[in-house]
């Protein structure tokens, strides 16, 4: 199966050189690398010639202006001609050299499905360290009958389409665009990219096509993501992230669906959403903390203290009740953009399988986050305890 790789690349000559060589070490060697300049100001151009002039996979072609990267990922998918698709960025790169390997694999034994992912680890583009790791999937409590396997060489595990588009509206299962591999007749059948989507057009697509068809999640970190707040995804405000992912929500309830889908649903996903978006559980979080500590101080105690740390502590209450009204009103703008984005929608109702039993959710995260330290007997116990 033949592997086109579309790489836009606008001005990152810093890194494209490590993303083209990620993509040439693949031990699936079925590929073609169409690889489109939207118009880059930097030396780019004369890094991707180098590399043309190596390797006949390589066609290349270079923008006269700036156009958008989904402007230039469509024009990509128009100069390929594989079955299968690999939509990349010029800033992440492949760490592992069997992803084509295990994606092909993946596909191989589990046709029905639209595309394959793998986790990817998440780099800070400033700094280069480590901060995380994205691509998820954890089963919902009534979906045990998941066809898995390991023959491909990694554990991979199908996930069918209603399944798929509950663990996703619920924030339990993500596709990285960087560790993604398409069959081509999903991105004609969604239409491509939106560019009304921006940053967003791929994580409507891959999502909707696992909504339609299903997926393949490879448990396997293979690419690496950067971020930072210059990146086409990081630059955005909030008020457009949240604009644009209401647009993804009102797309995806608006597929033909082969199902019955509960709206209810995407009332968990506007909170997820909107409580990721302002990392809203860690600043309460820090808030109650520091109120507990400052109040755990006794009274008499209190009194005693020197002006200055006095101060310290009654600026700390102060600052806490501030902030949290600013959180409280970032919140409720969020949700008003969503209802004038996507319509009303109905809570979602008390009991449902959207995760574990309450008490037992700090325990779940608990050993999900020991699992991305410590490997995936920690992971387990993690994804065990999300479907009690």
């Amino acid at each position: 199966m033949k592997i086109s790789v579309i790489l836009p690349n606008y001005n990152h000559s810093a890194f494209i050189a490590r993303a083209i060589d990620g993509i040439r070490a693949q031990t699936h060697q079925d590929w073609e690398l169409c690889l489109v300049d939207d118009g880059s100001t930097d030396d780019s151009w004369s890094i991707i010639e180098s590399y043309r002039e190596q390797d006949p996979r390589i066609v290349a072609e270079k923008a006269p202006q700036n156009r958008g990267v989904n402007a230039t990922l469509r024009r990509g998918f128009e100069l390929s001609t594989g079955e299968l698709l690999y939509p990349a960025a010029a800033d992440d790169y492949l760490s592992d050299t069997r992803f084509f390997e295990l994606a092909v694999a993946a596909l191989q034994r589990f046709p029905q499905a639209a595309f394959a992912y793998a986790r990817a680890e998440i780099v800070d583009g400033d700094k280069g360290q480590q901060i995380g790791v994205m691509g998820s999937y954890i089963p919902s409590r009534r979906n045990h009958a998941e066809a898995k396997d390991e023959t491909a060489g990694a554990p991979i595990r199908f996930i069918g389409p209603q399944e798929a588009l509950t663990q996703f509206v619920s924030h339990h299962m993500f596709i990285p665009g960087c560790s993604v591999i398409l069959k081509r007749a999903g991105l004609t059948e969604i239409g491509g990219y939106d560019d009304a989507l921006g940053p967003q057009a791929d994580y409507f697509l891959n999502h909707a096509l696992a909504a339609l068809h299903g997926a393949v999640f490879i448990d396997a970190p293979v690419a690496v993501a950067r971020v930072a707040a210059t990146t086409y995804s990081g630059s955005a405000s909030d008020d457009e992230h949240i604009r644009r992912v209401a647009l993804v929500e009102k797309k995806l309830r608006a597929l033909a669906l082969p199902y019955e889908t509960d709206e209810r649903l995407f009332a968990q996903f506007r909170t997820s959403a909107i409580g990721s978006r302002f990392v809203e559980a860690f600043q309460r979080k820090l808030f109650d903390s520091v109120r507990a500590s400052c109040e755990s101080i006794p009274l008499d105690a209190l009194q005693m203290f020197p002006p200055e740390p006095a101060a310290f502590v009654a600026s700390l209450k102060e600052d806490c009740a501030r902030l949290e009204s600013t959180l409280d009103a970032q919140i409720e703008r969020a949700r008003a953009i969503f209802t004038e984005v996507a319509g009303p929608v109905e809570p979602l109702a008390l009991g449902s399988e959207s995760g574990p039993r309450p008490w037992l959710k700090p325990v779940a995260e608990f050993f999900l986050s020991l699992g991305k330290i410590l490997g995936k007997t920690f992971t387990g116990v993690g994804n065990w305890l999300w479907q009690v």
